[in-house]
């Protein structure tokens, strides 16, 4: 690809794979409750260039005030002739069975290595850049992904039952990085997930002053607590912004000409930085213009020597750094959701006929009817995306909900 420099713009990529059908050995063929059972494995690899824009191999020539404030002609692009490409490899195992005629089950296991991952690189300025595009870390990806599907009912008094499922788990981590960590509010650490948490640990509220309290962890690994928030030592919390289990639940229930349908989704293994709350609405009247947010359930502010409390002191213009960045507002990003539900009714051909009509369906349904989370801010949902970067730190646009009324006819 001419994306590439110069050095490497060719690579090779290759896949294989294969599946065994077990249920056609004999010693399987006779056992009739086992209506399927396949054994997959694939291995191959493929080459990624995506974020990677025209030309960015090359020093670029760019104009404007590039030096001093002055305008000019410069070089405004770091030229890598070894920018190559990003490799992704993929081992992969699955299952695929069905029982009883009732129970259909996949089960794929995956291993992917990302090397030679494709990032933009700050540099230092005394380069005359602020950075550039390089191959800079490995990474790994390793999971399971299940689906199933089960008739509960066909065709019991007229009642037929389908529940379908899917769940996917994700163990991300980073396995190679040439000149070390980078040690940021969201840490690339070899032997941590990507974007992994590295704050001060928040711990909680003096009982007796009502003021804040830190960990600080001393050369022997002893953990104290601390009032002065630059003593609290930063750590990485092995945890990440992003889902570790993700899924989804379906349901269909049939009865003369009545149709129910749900859809539930979930996830959990997420720890979302509550942006809003550190940034305006929790910050302990650290601000006059910023009055301090209703305290959901379970919370409570410090008021008088004794209290055992979530929140600090109110005091003007902020109680000693409290609202200053740190695990106190590092929030659980589980939810479970309602997506979808709606009711139908397809009327009887008969009543239809006479009055010349081929077909006739109504129906109501509603969408994301119920969220279940602790999380305080905006629905988790919404920040999953690909504009997240782990804070909930705008207040954006919340999940609609929506409910529908509907006649289809056809003639």
């Amino acid at each position: 690809s001419s994306l590439f420099g110069l050095n490497s713009q060719w690579g090779n990529f290759w896949s294989a794979g294969a599946m065994w059908d077990l249920k056609k050995e004999n010693f399987l063929s006779d056992i009739s409750w086992l209506n399927q059972l396949q054994l997959k494995a694939s291995y191959g690899s493929v080459g990624n260039s995506s974020g990677l824009d025209p030309y960015m191999s090359f020093g670029l020539i760019g104009t404007g005030p590039l030096y001093g404030g002055q305008s000019g002609t410069a070089v405004a692009n770091p030229a890598n002739p070894d920018l190559t490409w990003e490799v992704v490899k993929s081992t992969n195992v699955g299952l695929s069975t069905r029982l009883f005629d009732r129970v259909s089950l996949d089960i794929e296991f995956y291993n992917r290595m990302t090397e030679n991952m494709l990032m933009e690189i700050p540099y230092s300025f005394t380069t005359g850049f602020a950075s550039g595009w390089g191959n800079v870390a490995n990474m790994r990806n390793r999971g399971v992904d299940i689906t199933a599907n089960v008739d509960v009912l066909r065709d019991v008094n007229g009642f037929d039952w389908t529940i379908s499922a899917n769940v996917n788990y994700n163990k991300n981590e980073i396995t190679y990085l040439p000149d070390g960590d980078e040690l940021t509010s969201q840490a690339t650490a070899v032997g941590y997930p990507y974007r992994n948490w590295y704050l001060r640990e928040w711990a909680g509220v003096d009982s007796q002053t009502g003021t804040p309290l830190w960990f600080k962890v001393d050369e022997n690994g002893k953990k104290t607590v601390t009032g002065d928030y630059n003593e609290a030592t930063r750590v990485l919390l092995d945890e990440v912004p992003t889902p570790k289990f993700n899924g989804a639940i379906s349901t269909n229930l049939t009865w003369k000409g009545f149709t129910l349908n749900a859809n539930f989704t979930f996830a959990t293994g997420a720890m979302i930085y509550n942006g809003q709350r550190a940034g305006a609405i929790d910050r302990d009247c650290g601000r006059n213009s910023q009055p301090p947010m209703k305290l959901k359930d379970g919370w409570s502010r410090w008021e008088k020597p004794g209290d055992i409390a979530t929140h600090p002191q109110l005091i003007d213009g902020g109680n000693n750094g409290a609202d200053r960045e740190s695990t106190r507002y590092l929030e659980n990003g589980d939810y479970f959701k309602l997506k979808s539900l709606s009711l139908a009714y397809s009327f009887p051909k008969r009543w239809l006929e006479p009055l010349g009509v081929k077909s006739a369906n109504l129906s109501v349904g509603g969408e994301n009817l119920f969220t279940i989370t602790s999380f305080s801010g905006q629905d988790p949902e919404i920040l999953y995306s690909a504009d997240y970067n782990g804070s909930a730190g705008s207040f954006g646009y919340p999940t609609v909900r929506r409910f529908t009324l509907g006649l289809n006819v056809q003639f």
